[in-house]
């Protein structure tokens, strides 16, 4: 029996020495860690300047160790996001926190403009007084080239960036096709941005025109909102009809579109553009809601109607083309194309707009020279790029 005690007794010693050596081990790893953890957290505060800190000790709890260390990358995260200090220290108290470069209030305020201008946030809008050299800059970092038109299978894709007024000195340019250029590419991302609210609502609205041909009631939520689209669109009565609304919840061609704003506008230069974003030449007969030409006659009332933004220009002025029953011819023409399951003919739907200039034939004459001449049927299949993932951080609104 000794020998088996023996043996017994040398198993049990390997036993503990095994056990203690893991021990060992583990001692090791955790003071080579803990020595890690001090050289990185010494290093990382000698980065953050003027921090009184005392630097953890091994012999401190965890959680004051973890408080610690989360400290210091919330003053490494703030070192990285703040402008640099200067290199050079003052001797002395640690010098005061740098204002906020935008009260909370200025922040609010110039967010709930630019959601009152367009309640899509992740599009990016430039600032109003940009030059046109800027703007273009701007536009070409983002691809948009107007001569690369015939490139992804003949259509064009536009970046989401919508200037709120046109560039300041878009009437100083002297270079011709440098202006032409520009004013296309401020307004031609706003014309396609209104046509896909109104694209939007006419395929909600052929959903709910179709069961009612079926003998489907709507529901609730589905009845307020035909009622309000009919109302937005200039329907009254109980039982909105669908058909009706149909042929006016339509898009605008974008080659039309531009022809008119350009013709409206000069291009951008005329002073009811730069000073009320009027491109369309709208009047209104409400004092001060517009701007007087110069050469109104006597006896006259009527303003050129004034925008807060070329956003609300572009959406008024389709607006008035789908609602207006001056515009009743251009709708029916609209809605037989749609009957044949054609393209919208930009050429051809100008022809029905002798109503909206004075000038009649001679209006739309020039309204389809403006086109042929400038190519602008090639812009109606022209699409927004896809929507843009949210900048967290960024004041998109704010001025530069």
């Amino acid at each position: 029996m000794a020998p088996f005690r023996d043996r017994h007794f040398l198993a049990i010693g390997s036993d503990v020495r095994l056990i203690l050596a893991g021990f060992g081990l583990l001692l090791a790893v955790g003071l080579v860690s803990g020595v890690g953890v001090g050289v990185l957290s010494s290093r990382q505060l000698s980065r953050v300047p003027d921090v009184d800190m005392q630097q953890a000790s091994l012999g401190d709890g965890v959680q004051e160790a973890w408080d610690r260390l989360r400290q210091i990358a919330q003053l490494d995260f703030r070192a990285a996001i703040e402008p640099r200090q200067a290199t050079t220290a003052v001797a002395a108290a640690p010098a005061p926190a740098a204002a906020p470069a935008v009260s909370p209030e200025e922040a609010a305020r110039r967010v709930a403009e630019g959601r009152q201008l367009s309640p899509h946030r992740t599009a990016l809008r430039t600032d109003a007084d940009r030059t046109v050299d800027a703007m273009l800059r701007r536009f070409e970092q983002q691809g948009f080239d107007l001569a690369d038109y015939r490139g992804n299978g003949g259509r064009l894709e536009v970046p989401r960036i919508f200037l709120a007024k046109l560039p300041v000195d878009i009437a100083d340019v002297s270079i011709t096709e440098k202006r032409k250029r520009a004013f296309i590419k401020v307004m031609l991302p706003h014309i396609l941005r209104e046509n896909e609210r109104i694209a939007a609502d006419r395929e909600r609205l052929q959903v709910l025109h179709d069961r009612l041909r079926l003998g489907d009631s709507l529901g609730g939520r589905d009845r307020r909102w035909l009622d309000q689209l009919a109302e937005r669109y200039g329907l009254d009565g109980d039982e909105p009809d669908t058909a009706e609304l149909l042929e006016r919840v339509d898009i605008i061609p974008p080659a039309l579109a531009l022809a008119q704003s350009i013709e409206e506008s000069g291009w951008g230069t005329s002073r009811f553009a730069l000073l009320g974003n009027a491109v369309f030449g709208m009047w209104t007969w409400t004092p001060g809601a517009g701007i007087v030409p110069e050469d109104r006659p006597e006896g006259e009332t009527y303003e050129v109607q004034r925008f807060r933004s070329l956003e609300n220009s572009v959406a008024a002025y389709m607006r008035n083309l789908n609602t207006k029953s001056s515009y009743r011819e251009f709708r029916d023409r609209r809605a037989a194309q749609h009957a044949r399951s054609e393209t919208l003919d930009s050429y051809q739907l100008a022809g029905q707009l002798h109503r909206y200039s004075v000038r009649g034939a001679d209006y739309i004459r020039t309204i389809r020279s403006i086109m042929r001449s400038n190519n602008l049927e090639a812009f109606d299949d022209a699409r927004l790029a896809a929507e843009a993932a949210p900048l967290l951080g960024l004041d998109f609104f704010g001025k530069s």
